[in-house]
């Protein structure tokens, strides 16, 4: 019965070693497209062309949709009411779903600059149905633009924002681009700044699979769309709780081209507690997988060449695999106690994933550092103490992944709990799931510290890297939980 165990493991350890080595490979090479992409942009800005003529100025609508967001409310509509646009052709709408008091902030600032002429509306509906999904349907039933520019509460676009992403829609088979995204509060917390440098790791990506013409992921705000390529597509799904990446993946697989446009970037905000960041992850892991999954039958239906098909499922299952490595935290421990790794196979491969986990460390690291456009010099030994931060707090978020796929399996897909940003996470009323996904840190450090001890007793130190690693980025999270409830 041991020995079945033990075959069954190594087969499990082997199979996600497999699938990271190919998701790494495939990271690698738009990585390196990204790269070139950032030195033809250098020589273009050393030799700059001229300015092209506009004069493709069709109806766009803003839409701002917010619910309970009083902090960062005023800010948006001042910022969403400072964007030039010719005028007679821009009308902005603010989707409000509130039920605190951000209703009548929203409404002081709508009619003030009703009053001055600008052209903008509250929006209100009878209920939540649907949550944003639901509130953005609802709020284009009442739009009149050709095009949507759409903004999260905690959003501020630039000035500029129209004049620069409206013209590329004069190619007819353009239906939505994104913007870049940076974080105002990037370096209040390293909470902050592994976030930025997060989501700096994916923006960076998303210009080579954007030049690539590959699939991508994108963000629901700071973006716009065609309304004809949401009208052809029937909408926002408020049957998922990531909406935008449902939608973008159906327009992808719709033959509607898209285009990301790095260099115009709204600025935004990021939670600053730890129980705000963990459920904000667990609601998007559930929505990618659940994504993911609805999606797979159209990657191999639809026509694409091989390298795209991989590219495709290489983003649509990145949340998978996030899941699995906490899959590889849970076997640690039965894998030490029972496997020497003397045999081959899973000594090769135990060696290939760390090889691997050390170039993905390496390039994510890099990436995430151009993406989030962080310029400051440390030593070698302060920026490698910085990466393994980074890279360790990949494994608690495999945890609230790894729950948001288990209540995907188990069809919950539509339990949404809006994430308050900055300090406000204090003060919220924090949903039950975060009480679930702290159990499962402090099980999981100690699961970790449970495998490293019968490492050591065993003298079988082949897993104590991840076995460690685990232990201090779970230790982070909890330290964070720690000081969250002191503060309240």
């Amino acid at each position: 019965m041991l020995a079945l165990l033990s075959w069954f493991f190594q087969a499990v350890f082997l199979a996600v070693v497999v699938y990271f080595a190919l998701y790494v490979l495939l990271e690698l090479r738009v990585f390196l497209i990204s790269r070139k992409v950032e030195r033809r942009e250098l020589t273009e800005l050393s030799h700059p062309g001229a300015e092209p003529e506009m004069d493709f100025w069709p109806p766009v609508s803003v839409l701002l949709p917010i619910c309970n967001e009083s902090e960062v409310v005023e800010r948006l509509i001042d910022a969403a009411c400072q964007m030039c646009y010719p005028a007679g052709t821009l009308e902005i709408l603010v989707l409000d779903d509130s039920s605190d008091g951000t209703t009548e902030l929203a409404r002081v600032k709508v009619d003030e600059y009703a009053a001055r002429g600008v052209d903008i509306r509250l929006v209100r509906r009878s209920s939540r149905k649907g949550y944003k999904a639901g509130n953005l349907v609802h709020g284009i039933r009442q739009s009149r633009g050709e095009f949507f520019a759409i903004f999260d509460a905690d959003f501020v676009p630039p000035s500029d924002f129209l004049l620069k992403t409206i013209p590329r829609f004069r190619d007819p088979h353009l239906g939505f681009l994104q913007t870049g995204i940076g974080y105002e509060n990037r370096d209040v917390s390293f909470l902050t700044r592994f976030q930025a440098m997060e989501m700096g790791h994916q923006q960076y990506v998303t210009v080579g699979l954007s030049e690539d013409g590959d699939m991508a992921s994108l963000s629901g705000s700071s973006c716009v769309w065609r309304r004809a390529c949401v009208d052809a597509l029937g909408g926002w799904n408020a049957s998922t709780v990531t909406e935008d990446v449902d939608l973008g993946y159906r327009a992808q697989f719709g033959d509607w081209k898209y285009a990301y446009i790095r260099d115009v970037v709204s600025m935004s905000m990021l939670p600053e507690t730890i129980s705000a960041f963990r459920i904000q992850r667990e609601r998007w892991g559930r929505g990618l997988i659940h994504s993911g999954f609805k999606h797979v039958k159209l990657v191999f239906h639809h026509h694409m060449p091989l390298m795209k098909r991989m590219h495709a499922l290489s983003v649509m299952f990145s949340s998978v695999l996030l899941a699995s490595i906490y899959g590889l935290v849970l076997l640690s421990l039965p894998l030490t106690y029972l496997v020497r790794f003397d045999g081959s196979g899973v000594r090769w491969g135990g060696l290939a994933f760390f090889v691997l986990v050390a170039i993905w460390a390496l390039v994510n690291a890099f990436g995430a550092r151009k993406g989030a456009h962080l310029e400051d010099r440390t030593s070698i030994l302060k920026h490698l103490w910085d990466t393994y931060r980074y890279i360790a707090m990949f494994l608690p978020m495999s945890w609230y992944y790894f729950a948001g796929g288990v209540r995907a399996l188990f069809g919950v897909y539509g339990d949404f709990h809006r994430t308050p940003k900055g300090k406000e996470g204090y003060r919220s009323v924090l949903p039950r799931i975060n009480t679930v996904l702290m159990a499962g840190e402090v099980f999981t450090f100690l699961y970790s510290l449970a495998a490293v001890w019968v490492a050591v007793r065993t003298r079988n130190y082949f897993l104590v890297p991840l076995d460690v690693t685990a232990c201090f980025g779970f230790g982070m999270v909890l330290y964070w939980t720690w000081k969250e409830r002191r503060a309240v």
